[in-house]
């Protein structure tokens, strides 16, 4: 009988020993795997003990990485606090709060209505909680733009294998007496009303300058003042006579993807409004735009339709901006 007991405790030690090993090897690995993403991604930096890691750490947050100064350590806290709340929301999903938080420009532009920013934004992003990483990336007097990395909360989710990573460009702007956010890339929307450029057949009007992360698009009014339909572009080499010049004597091509001859054909007496989207390196630069050129803007549409390949009535402008 003793013998028997003294097996029972000693195959009873043994599997509780066993047990106590998976759970500590399971907690090291789950400590390791945070670790790594810590590491990878400065998840973690941006708690309240901020102030007290930054001497143990490289990852600077207010410092600009692309262009513009430095961010103060109080604009820098204030925006990083705005931005903190718009994810606070949606990880609750509270996206009517999330969706206030956005800028007018924001919600014209790209996400007009809530249900838009639940369809296009909040449900591809936070189907799981998510912790994030943040970056000044421009900094500029009307606008901060950082680069905001999303992430699983693994710790919560336990899900390592199928975790995704999401990045956004979060620009913070003010209205009014208050700050809000661009987000999905949209940095800013100036309105220009002062260049305009005249010719015989059209009056070229530019409106606005929307400012994306990886591209900028310019917001045209164009007079046809002829009884001719006048076409911008025949977009088949848009990329040499569509362009904007930059003032180092470089330029950006025309993104055509967004565009076709229907969209550029302006009637006899009609006046259009025409966007077109020019390209940039992903995370903007500090060049400054100085032309627009139209290289091949065909003055009778209807006759080159007849004869495309003997058609030679060309205009070409240039606008100084």
């Amino acid at each position: 009988m003793k013998d028997l007991l003294n097996k029972y405790l000693q195959s009873l030690y043994t599997k509780v020993n066993k047990k106590f090993y998976i759970i500590v090897i399971i907690f090291f690995a789950v400590l390791l795997i945070w670790t790594i993403i810590s590491r990878l991604f400065g998840v973690g930096d941006n708690n309240e003990n901020e102030d007290d890691n930054k001497n143990k750490t490289s990852y600077q947050p207010a410092e600009t990485v692309i262009s513009g100064e430095d961010i103060t350590e109080a604009a820098y806290k204030e925006d990083e606090t705005l931005i903190k709340q718009f994810v606070d929301y949606c990880n609750a999903g509270n996206t009517h709060e999330a969706y206030n938080i956005l800028s007018k420009e924001c919600k014209e532009l790209i996400l007009k209505t809530e249900d838009e920013f639940i369809q296009n934004y909040y449900t591809k992003i936070f189907a799981t909680k998510r912790i994030y990483n943040i970056q000044s990336w421009i900094s500029n007097n009307n606008y901060n733009t950082y680069r905001i990395r999303l992430i699983d909360d693994i710790m919560s989710t336990g899900d390592y294998s199928n975790s995704k990573n999401y990045q956004d460009y979060i620009t913070v702007v003010q209205e009014e007496n208050n700050k809000y956010l661009n987000i999905m890339g949209l940095i800013s929307k100036e309105d220009i009303n002062d260049i305009a450029y005249d010719t015989q057949e059209l009056t070229i009007s530019v409106k606005n300058l929307i400012t994306y992360i990886d591209y900028e698009e310019y917001v045209f009014s164009i007079k046809n003042k002829t009884d001719k339909t006048i076409l911008m572009d025949t977009l088949e080499n848009a990329s040499d006579t569509m362009v904007l010049e930059l003032n180092n004597n470089k330029k950006r091509t025309c993104n055509t993807n967004n565009l076709s001859q229907l969209d550029l054909i302006i009637d006899g007496y009609m006046t259009k409004e025409i966007n077109i989207r020019y390209n940039k390196t992903a995370g903007g630069s500090s060049d400054e735009n100085e032309k627009i050129h139209f290289l091949n803007i065909i003055k009778d549409y209807d006759a080159y339709m007849r004869d495309k390949e003997s058609y030679n009535d060309i205009l070409k402008i240039t606008i100084n901006l």
